[in-house]
């Protein structure tokens, strides 16, 4: 993970074989070998073999969705971006998502820049208003529709004039109808017809997803607009906290932004809890619990304390004292994810990557979430900080919202990339999921501005540049720089035990608010299959640098069942999905066999068998699914 406070420098660290196959990545590629859970990571492709065994993953029941945020266009329209929606940057992901074979696509609000006021507008040079606005984005998400893909939104603050519209024009918001967009929407003023086309509607209506009814909304007045589904193995919640078309909040009240979302937490905990058993839920909204632009977040206008104290809260910026404050309800809304196995919390807003774990923060049960604050589809970048700086002067330059308003006690930074144009890939194979994000540089020219703009849609060359996951079945393991990964011990569920045996997290790197990061790593689990001596482990988290899966040399040893004959090696999937040694995949070593136990100092590409203890080892420096493998 580079230094991002060099975010525009190209990144550095990643070896030449590696490198090629990362630029290979692009729109039209990414369907090819991008869901087998981060477990075909090398550029080799061959089975080393003569007879290939198939690994069988990820399994025929995996299956995908897409997330993207903030598809806003705010320098003056190019001809490809009209009525202030981003359609020139979306439209080249809505490509990427329809390779890919996505089931859905979720996007986490601000769905066109013009959205947020009653009163017409001439920003991008011709008269805009929240309807024209919402219904440009819908006629556009046409693309996924017409290839049998779904599109579900959430709306973010710049939507926040138009939801009698959004309702209206998203209709699968509370049946999964699908290709259902209103006709009124085809016939709308597109000011960029010559560049830009409306797109025609083919094919017929189709549903996604299961249960709107049953989940319901937390009010009448939020249906469709705060709403979830069930869709195989996993339920979607998507939480709306901005004005409804009564102006009332869920209580029935006078609308508040600042509390809709707590008043809505009854009907969230029910919702998670209501999800399939063994499986997933994912929650999506447009605010973050905790951000680096931003301080406004889902639960109130700041995420501190109500007895929050730092330096900066003097009485020459007062105003700090009397924001709401979320962090009651934050802690609340974190036990409910995380007791209903709810593990990635989605949102968008703040216009660049930062991935973290948000924690509770008072003295009850701790719990914590993985917090994806989404790479924008927008000619807008944020940098962190620089808001609070010149807006309502409660940060200090350089500090993180996290250390000015919690002490530094809710957020551990994991990874963050700046001024990018990005989307994420989601695999679910049973109780295992992967995320894949994917993004672009946007070309924008820092210019130490809260607001970097990029005023022409570019051609858009999308690369992997980090992938992460977790399981049901597997444990989590926060490493912080300098820390060692030999608490990685877990068993799968045949029996099959998985530890490192030595290995530490070398990154020195750290965010734009100078906090280090550390590596979130996670196990899960495949069942043994009739070509593998051992259950499948899935190990996902140790790399480290944006764009490379290279990780820390480490040393990984799984246990085997020592009535299987033959040769048993530490396994991995090639590029065609057969077992490989799990040495021929990585990246630079020898490839050494030795016959015992590992020994400190044995080199990158040593392996081995443990006949006493019954184990395989390996020493490696990549993540992936690994299994204890004759004949390979």
């Amino acid at each position: 993970m580079s230094d991002n406070k060099n975010a525009n420098a190209p990144e550095q660290g990643i070896e030449r074989r590696e490198f090629l196959k990362q630029a290979a990545v692009g729109a039209g590629a990414v369907a090819m070998g991008m869901v087998a859970l981060g477990c075909s990571s090398s550029s080799n492709n061959s089975s080393s073999s003569s007879t290939a065994i198939p690994a069988g993953l990820p399994s025929s029941s995996a299956w995908k969705f897409g997330v993207m945020a903030d598809t806003q266009w705010l320098a003056a329209d190019d001809g490809m971006n009209p009525n202030t929606v981003a359609v020139g940057l979306a439209s080249q992901i809505q490509a990427a998502f329809v390779a890919a074979g996505v089931k859905f696509v979720v996007q986490v609000g601000d769905l066109g820049d013009q959205a947020y006021s009653t009163t017409a507008s001439t920003e991008a040079g011709y008269q805009t208003t929240a309807p024209l606005v919402e219904d440009t984005r819908a006629l556009f998400a046409q693309s996924l529709y017409n290839a049998g893909i779904g599109f579900f939104p959430v709306r973010g603050n710049h939507d926040d004039a138009a939801a009698a519209e959004f309702v209206s024009v998203y209709p699968q918001t509370q049946n999964g109808g699908m290709n259902a967009t209103p006709g009124s929407v085809y016939a709308i003023s597109n000011p960029d017809t010559a560049k830009q086309p409306s797109p025609a509607k083919a094919g017929s209506g189709f549903s996604i997803g299961s249960n709107f009814s049953t989940i319901g909304s937390p009010s009448a007045n939020l249906a469709g607009l705060s709403y979830g589904f069930d869709y195989q193995n996993a339920r979607f919640v998507l939480i709306d906290q901005f004005t409804p078309a009564d102006g009332k909040g869920p209580d029935g009240n006078a609308y508040v932004i600042q509390t809709t979302a707590s008043l809505q937490q009854s009907w969230i905990g029910q919702a998670l809890a209501g999800a399939p058993s063994g499986g997933h839920a994912f929650v999506f909204s447009h605010k973050g619990l905790i951000t680096q632009q931003h301080v406004d977040v889902l639960f109130g206008d700041c995420p501190a304390d109500a007895n929050f104290a730092a330096p900066a809260n003097t009485a020459t910026n007062a105003a700090a004292k009397t924001e709401v404050v979320a962090a009651g309800a934050a802690n609340a809304f974190i036990r409910a994810m995380a007791g209903n196995s709810a593990r990635l919390y989605f949102c968008g807003h703040d216009h660049n990557y930062t991935r973290s774990i948000v924690k509770t923060t008072d003295s009850g049960t701790a719990a914590q979430i993985t917090h994806i604050l989404c790479q924008s589809v927008s000619s807008k970048f944020y940098t962190p900080n620089e808001f609070n700086t010149t807006g309502n002067g409660n940060v200090t330059a350089g500090t993180s919202n996290d250390a000015f308003f919690c002490a530094g006690k809710r957020q551990t930074m994991l990874a963050q990339e700046l001024y990018k144009v990005g989307y994420y890939i989601v695999t679910v194979d049973g109780p295992n999921v992967t995320v894949d994000y994917y993004s672009a540089p946007a070309y924008a020219t820092y210019s130490a501005s809260t607001e970097e703009l990029i005023t022409a849609t570019p051609t858009l060359e999308f690369t992997r540049r980090d992938t992460f996951g977790y399981s049901r079945i597997g444990k989590q393991f926060v490493v912080a720089a300098g820390g060692s990964y030999t608490v990685v011990q877990d068993s799968g569920p045949s029996g099959t035990t998985a530890a490192i045996l030595a290995g530490s997290n070398g990154n020195s790197n750290t965010d734009a608010s100078g906090r280090q990061y550390s590596n979130d790593v996670n196990t899960g689990w495949y069942k043994e299959t009739g070509t593998t001596a051992s259950d499948i482990l899935a190990l996902w988290g140790m790399s480290w640098t944006l764009g490379s899966a290279q990780t820390d040399q480490y040393v990984l040893a799984l246990s085997y069942d020592k009535s299987k004959t033959g040769s048993i090696v530490l396994a991995t999937p090639d590029g065609n999905g057969n077992w490989v040694n799990a040495v021929d995949q990585n990246l630079g070593g020898a490839k050494t066999q030795v016959t015992g136990p590992w020994k400190a100092g044995y080199a990158l590409g040593t392996y081995g068998i443990d006949s006493g203890s019954g184990t395989v080892w390996a020493v490696l420096n990549y993540n992936g699914c690994f299994a204890a493998v004759a004949g390979v």
